[in-house]
């Protein structure tokens, strides 16, 4: 029993004789970093959480709120998986609005009905799956026998009862891809990807190319080559007015745009997809938004991919549209989505440091506390959906906006996070591992730094947690 204490003693003193010789503990030099000039006149909160013991290994500002950027959406991807379930699906219909004769003749509109599937026909497909969603519908309405609709083809966006966009988002938002309008039927990711080259001779109009399909998007060609102002896009109505010159033998130059109006567009490459196959389409291509549903019978459908999957586009590229979208389906409004969100949080004990107002992050009204991170990452820790959680976030070196950060580092393989990223807004929350299996929650929250490296900033304390013993 003495010598059992006394080899027990004198492994301590060596551990303690090692970690000296290592130099300061990581609690001392997480210190030693965010009380460092850098940080003197902008605002930085820090909690990295033992996720073995529950202890806070290390606190700088943690209970206080920052705009915490897209790190928002580890709140919104954590409440869905675990209140809809990892294997949930979502099914987008085409419904008969009227009577579907024995000759093949609908009499009556078909209506494409989205359920909030945002990944529907993805802009980047991110792995094996159909590519073309659409044509397999129009397969399948083949197969049911339809030949002809008297009626329109109608995108049906109602199951979401919202408008286009989230809250606190701003109008300069929309104009970019990270903008694009939310809708319960998603396609492209609703943009475009418009490529433009510059025409055959000076002063003639350059070549417009959108994907997908050239006549899908009403456009407005305003262009020349040659001289002259840069490139412009603006919005009149529907169309897509082009603006700004290219020099002659200039390499094109590919825009991605939002489209507005994103269930015209679903339904207009629905359309297409079945015209193509033969069938005549007497009506237009054409939206229904704002009316209550019409229940129809459906002629064909296809299920989402299982929520898990769904999680990790959104977190992997930080898709704001795919985050509100999954907001959206844990309540079909934002303000159910968020109530819904909420009583998860309550449930896991997180009752304070969180104010959210829509999913993605991209509201600046956001309000979120470092502790509240870590306690978000500690909960999913030891929950039943928290592989697919953690399976869904960035690797650091290796894949989503983490491929180029702390690449060929002790973090490589070791550090699972979210970034997130406003203007003058930075933050960085997710899981590392430190020497010896050291299981950490981390959450890094930084505002108002205008500083070019800012993130590089914050990748110095997710190494110094890779490479130090707590």
């Amino acid at each position: 029993m003495i010598y059992a204490r006394s080899m027990r003693m004198l492994i301590l003193c060596l551990a303690a004789v090692a970690g000296f010789a290592q130099g300061p503990a990581l609690p001392e030099r997480l210190r030693d970093l965010a009380a460092s000039p850098r940080f003197a006149r902008v605002h930085l909160g820090v909690h990295v959480r033992d996720l073995d013991t529950g202890r806070t290994v290390f606190a700088w500002n943690a209970d206080k709120g920052f705009v915490p950027g897209s790190c928002a959406k580890l709140f919104t991807c954590a409440s869905a998986l675990c209140g809809l379930g990892p294997e949930a699906t979502f099914r987008t219909s085409v419904a008969a609005a009227g009577p579907l004769g024995a000759d093949g003749t609908l009499a009556g509109d078909l209506l494409l009905v989205g359920r909030g599937d945002p990944m529907l026909l993805a802009r980047r497909n991110d792995g094996p799956w159909r590519p073309d969603p659409l044509e397999a519908l129009a397969d399948q309405l083949v197969r049911a026998g339809l030949r002809r609709v008297r009626g329109d083809v109608v995108g049906d966006g109602r199951w979401f009862r919202t408008r286009p966009w989230g809250s606190g988002w701003e109008i300069q938002d929309r104009a970019f891809a990270y903008g694009a309008d939310v809708s319960a039927l998603t396609v492209h990711d609703n943009m475009v990807d418009l490529r433009i080259y510059p025409g055959p001779a000076p002063g003639r109009p350059c070549f417009l190319f959108p994907q997908p399909g050239l006549g899908l998007l009403p456009l407005a060609n305003r262009t020349a080559t040659g001289p002259g102002p840069a490139i412009d896009l603006a919005w009149e109505g529907d169309t897509l007015v082009v603006t700004g010159a290219l020099p002659p033998g200039a390499p094109p130059l590919t825009l991605a745009v939002p489209v507005r109006n994103p269930e015209a567009f679903a339904a207009r490459l629905l359309r297409r997809s079945l015209e193509r196959r033969g069938v005549q389409v007497d009506g237009t291509a054409r939206a229904v938004r704002d009316s209550d549903p019409t229940p129809g019978r459906e002629l064909a459908g296809l299920d989402s991919r299982p929520l898990k999957d769904l999680v990790r586009a959104t977190l992997k590229a930080s898709n704001n549209l795919y985050a509100q979208l999954l907001l959206l389906q844990q309540g079909r409004s934002e303000a159910a989505g968020l109530a819904a969100e909420r009583t998860f949080l309550e449930a896991a004990g997180i009752r304070e440091g969180v104010i959210l107002e829509e999913g993605s992050g991209l509201s600046r009204k956001n309000l979120v506390a470092p502790e509240a991170l870590t306690a978000l990452l500690a909960t999913l820790d030891k929950r039943p959906e928290g592989p697919a959680f953690r399976a869904a976030l960035p690797l650091a070196g290796v894949d989503g906006t983490l491929q180029a950060r702390m690449g060929g580092s002790a973090a490589v393989g070791r550090v699972a996070a979210k970034t997130g990223t406003l203007r003058f807004t930075h933050g960085l929350a997710g899981y590392a591992e430190g020497p010896g299996g050291t299981r950490l929650a981390f959450a890094l929250l930084l505002n108002g730094d205008p500083a070019p490296d800012a993130r590089e900033v914050l990748d110095r304390f997710v190494l110094l947690m890779a490479e130090t013993a707590p």
